[in-house]
């Protein structure tokens, strides 16, 4: 499914037909009175924008700005460069065995993730560093935990530092930094705070190509993108996170759970001494829990802060 933002179809809409972004909002806002309220501002837009011929979804023969691409689409055509570099995986399944690369690519409107499939482009970067530039061509895009990724399989390609091609400036796609007290439900976020509660972890078998709970069906274990497979095992690790403002119950999963019990915690009671008082930059998404009426987090980054820099942050903020 293909999914906007309202900002974005305000920008495609204005920079197509030279209209000020004030006269589009006011034809938008007038097309909601029209249908009563009965749409959202979303809505409106987009039959805007199709009343005034702006295809939203029109992207052949054009390479995409990464801050242009969103879920849903195929075919697309991007140029990054190289960020961050992931340890290559291998993966089993009853009907297919190989290899899942990530790295993280940015240009100078934001930056994503690149899950590779192919076994041929995997071999191909194998010697891929950080700050090459790669050519992208035939991939899809999708939604994963509130960020989109771009995905590669075989019938994508991938060519490392095309001749002619130069990215000088990039910009790393940043979540806002909030205080507790000011987060809301549904948006990502970053927060710094304390872990002053760490519960005893539990674990769940998952497929080790897309991470999902397999279930067990007689005496395999099944999942149901990826069919009979031998599962591995993933922590979960709930804790309590406290600014100052207020605190929040977290949870984090895989390897950002590993990052904080180590890879094989042989005494939980050790790990938790020498975790609470702790302070984290914690980046993650918010949700509401319905069943306990609060909003909690969901970690997908966590990394430990470190005094000295926190200490240098607060004298730059104040000398400005």
């Amino acid at each position: 499914m293909f999914r906007l933002s309202y900002d974005t179809i305000i920008e495609k809409i204005s920079s197509t037909k030279n209209i000020s972004k004030q006269e589009i909002e006011t034809k938008i806002q007038e097309k909601i009175i029209e249908l009563q309220d009965l749409i959202s501002k979303e809505g409106a837009a987009h039959i805007i924008a199709n009343e005034l011929g702006v295809n939203l979804f029109e992207i052949q023969n054009k390479d995409l700005k990464i801050n242009e691409i969103i879920p849903g689409l195929n075919s697309v055509n991007t140029i990054g460069k190289v960020t961050n570099i992931f340890e290559i995986r291998s993966f089993s399944t009853s009907t297919r065995a190989g290899k899942v690369a990530n790295i993280i690519i940015a240009d100078e409107t934001g930056s994503l993730r690149l899950t590779i499939w192919d076994e041929n482009l995997i071999n191909k970067i194998q010697n891929l560093k950080e700050l090459d530039i790669v050519s992208i061509k035939n991939a899809y895009s999708k939604e994963n935990n509130g960020f989109k990724e771009l995905h590669l399989g075989s019938k994508s390609s991938l060519e490392i530092n095309p001749p002619g091609i130069s990215i000088e400036e990039i910009k790393i796609s940043r979540m806002e930094k909030k205080q507790i007290k000011d987060l809301k439900d549904n948006e990502n976020a970053e927060i710094l705070g304390t872990i002053v509660q760490l519960f005893e972890p539990r674990f769940y078998q998952a497929c080790p190509v897309c991470n999902k709970k397999v279930n067990f069906l007689e005496d395999h274990y099944e999942c149901s993108n990826h069919g009979s497979i031998s599962p591995k095992q993933i922590p979960i690790l709930n804790m309590f996170i406290d600014d100052g403002t207020a605190n929040i119950r977290a949870v984090c999963f895989r390897d950002q759970a590993e990052k904080i019990l180590g890879q094989n915690p042989e005494d939980f009671n050790i790990v938790k001494s020498q975790t609470m008082g702790k302070q984290y930059i914690l980046k993650g998404r918010t949700k509401r829990n319905e069943m306990f009426d609060r909003t909690e987090f969901t970690i997908t980054e966590i990394q430990e802060q470190n005094p000295k820099e926190l200490l240098k942050e607060m004298e730059s903020s104040i000398n400005i």
